[in-house]
C-alpha cells in the first residue's frame, strides 16, 4: 500500500493583498508635460488608494495589538495544549519581545479611539508619546486633545510631529504630580494640557516669518518678533529630526556635528538678557529712554 501523501499545510487568512487594492502602474511614466496642474478626478481616486496602504499599515500595527491580546486571554497560544505564550511570539510572530507584546496590548485602544475621532489613523510614534496622557486621563481624553493639536497644526501649515506631542503630554503629566485621587488627576492633566504655555494652533509660517506687523494682538517688541521666528525654526529642527529618509543616509560623524551645532546655539540664547527700564513702567514706548534692549553675552 502507497504512502499517502502528506496534506499541504493549512495557509492563513491573506491580509490586505493587491487583489482588494484599486492601485495600478502605469504603461509609462507622466511627465511634467502630460502632468500640469491641480490632480483630476482620475488622478485623485489613484493618490486615495495610495494613502490607503499608508493607513492600512498603521491600522494594521493596532490591530495587531489587538489580536494579541485576544490570543492571550482565551489562551489560544496553547496550540496542542502544552505551547506557551513566549514559545506562541516565537514561533507565530517571529520572535516578537514579550515586552513588545505587552506595549501593543496596551496601546491598540487608545490607536483605535483616535483613528474613530481623526477619521485616519496615529504614526506609531505619536502613539507611544500620546500614551502616558490616556493613562492619567483616558482614551476618549487623550483622543479629543491629539485630534484638537493635529488639526491646530494642519490649519497652521505646521506638521505635527512626535516631539511636540511628547512636550505636550510632559507638561500636562507634570500638573498631576502627588495628585492621588484618579478624578482630580485627570482635571489637572485636561486643564494643563488646554492652558500649555504655547498656544494651541501654531503660528502661521507666513506670520511668523514677518507678515503684517502692528496688527491687533500682537506685539510691536522687536524680541517677540524674533521669539515667533525662533519658534519656528524650533519646529523645523524637530520636524527635520523625524525624517526617517534623512536618517537612513546621514553619518554617525554629521549627526554629532548637527547635535553639537544645536547645542552650542542653545548655550548661547541661554545667556541672552532681556532688559527694560523698571524704573519708569509709565515711560512711552518712543521714548528713547523706555525702549526695550536685548544684549547677547558672549561666554
Amino acid at each position: 500500500m502507497k504512502d499517502q501523501p502528506a496534506e499541504p499545510p493549512q495557509m492563513r487568512a491573506q491580509p490586505f493583498t493587491m487583489e482588494h487594492w484599486g492601485l495600478t502602474l502605469p504603461d509609462v511614466d507622466a511627465t511634467p508635460e502630460t502632468a500640469h496642474g491641480p490632480l483630476d478626478e482620475q488622478e485623485q481616486r489613484l493618490l486615495a488608494e495610495a494613502h490607503r496602504a499608508v493607513d492600512n499599515a498603521r491600522t494594521a500595527r493596532w490591530m495587531l495589538g489587538y489580536s494579541l491580546e485576544v490570543v492571550r486571554r482565551r489562551r489560544l497560544y496553547r496550540g496542542d495544549g502544552t505551547r506557551t505564550w513566549e514559545e506562541y511570539l516565537q514561533q507565530e510572530h517571529d520572535g516578537l519581545s514579550t515586552s513588545e507584546a505587552d506595549r501593543l496590548q496596551k496601546t491598540w485602544r487608545l490607536a483605535q479611539t483616535v483613528q474613530k475621532e481623526l477619521g485616519r489613523p496615529l504614526p506609531d510614534s505619536h502613539l507611544r508619546k500620546l500614551q502616558p496622557y490616556a493613562e492619567r486621563t483616558s482614551d476618549q481624553e487623550a483622543a479629543r486633545a491629539y485630534v484638537e493639536l493635529y488639526w491646530a497644526h494642519q490649519e497652521g501649515g505646521v506638521r505635527l510631529v512626535a516631539n511636540q506631542v511628547q512636550q505636550r503630554v510632559k507638561k500636562a503629566v507634570a500638573a498631576a504630580k502627588g495628585v492621588s485621587d484618579p478624578a482630580e488627576r485627570s482635571q489637572a492633566v485636561s486643564a494643563a494640557w488646554t492652558t500649555a504655555p504655547e498656544a494651541v494652533m501654531p503660528a502661521q509660517r507666513a506670520e511668523a516669518e514677518g507678515g503684517q506687523s502692528g496688527t491687533a494682538g500682537r506685539s510691536s517688541d522687536p524680541v517677540d518678533g524674533a521669539l515667533q521666528l525662533l519658534n519656528v525654526a524650533r519646529q523645523a529642527i524637530e520636524s527635520a529630526t523625524e525624517d526617517k529618509v534623512a536618517r537612513k543616509t546621514r553619518s554617525g560623524e554629521e549627526a554629532r556635528r548637527q547635535e553639537e551645532a544645536i547645542r552650542r546655539i542653545g548655550r548661547i540664547l541661554s545667556k541672552v538678557k532681556v532688559d527694560a527700564d523698571v524704573a519708569s513702567p509709565d515711560v512711552d514706548a518712543s521714548d528713547e529712554d523706555g525702549i526695550v534692549d536685548a544684549e547677547l553675552v558672549e561666554s
